[in-house]
């Protein structure tokens, strides 16, 4: 390139000496060529017929959508785990009467899911509902640490201190104040049922017990 580019600069003086003989009009194209090619040198720009190869553009590498996580073993996609563990009937048991169809949910991340069934009583005075979120691991281990580990943390969340409750699947405890919820752990499955009475001053534990004890009815 360098070589290319002082042939230019020798080319461009010998055409600046041919300026002097010239006539006017080619005079005046000879020296605008001058000073565009003097332009181009200054500016350190390759001139006419001088090409820098241009790399070629970046591959663009093909993304694969991330894989979803794997369902505990014997689940299927279209399953709720909460609605087969607390059943239409069950509910209409707990709560005393007719209830509207179930509110649900699911959640999947990398070794759990998670489902939740809520049902809520016809009824309006008062309005009674029970849920059920049935956290399911794909290893016992992992659901046994992530129940310690929120109880641990229970105090802190609710307000008061969790309470021991005996008789329900490997080991249960109540968090109650700001929470009311039962929680359960049975083998590779937590179990928090919650929300059986609503309003202040309604004794929450007591049907979360029933409730519980139906649940743990139903699961294999």
């Amino acid at each position: 390139m360098q070589t290319m580019q002082t042939m230019q600069a020798v080319q461009a003086m010998r055409t600046m000496r041919a300026v002097r003989t010239l006539p006017a009009v080619r005079t005046l194209r000879a020296a605008r060529a001058v000073a565009l090619t003097l332009a181009a040198l200054a500016a350190g720009l390759p001139a006419a017929g001088c090409h820098r190869r241009q790399p070629p553009p970046p591959r663009q590498l093909a993304t694969k959508p991330a894989p979803r996580p794997a369902l505990p073993a014997g689940m299927k996609s279209d399953t709720n785990l909460a609605c087969e563990l607390l059943t239409a009937d069950d509910a209409v048991e707990l709560l005393g009467g007719p209830v509207k169809p179930p509110i649900t949910s699911v959640m999947a991340d990398i070794g759990v899911v998670s489902w939740r069934c809520s049902y809520l009583s016809e009824a309006s005075n008062p309005a009674r509902v029970v849920t059920l979120l049935a956290r399911k691991w794909q290893q016992a281990d992992d659901a046994r640490r992530a129940y310690e580990h929120t109880h641990a943390l229970s105090q802190s969340i609710s307000g008061q201190a969790p309470e021991t409750v005996a008789g329900l699947g490997e080991r249960a405890y109540w968090a109650g104040g700001t929470v009311s919820q039962l929680n359960v752990l049975h083998g590779d499955t937590w179990l928090i049922v919650s929300g059986t009475a609503a309003g202040a001053g309604y004794d929450q534990l007591t049907p979360a017990r029933a409730a519980a004890a139906k649940i743990l009815s139903h699961h294999r």
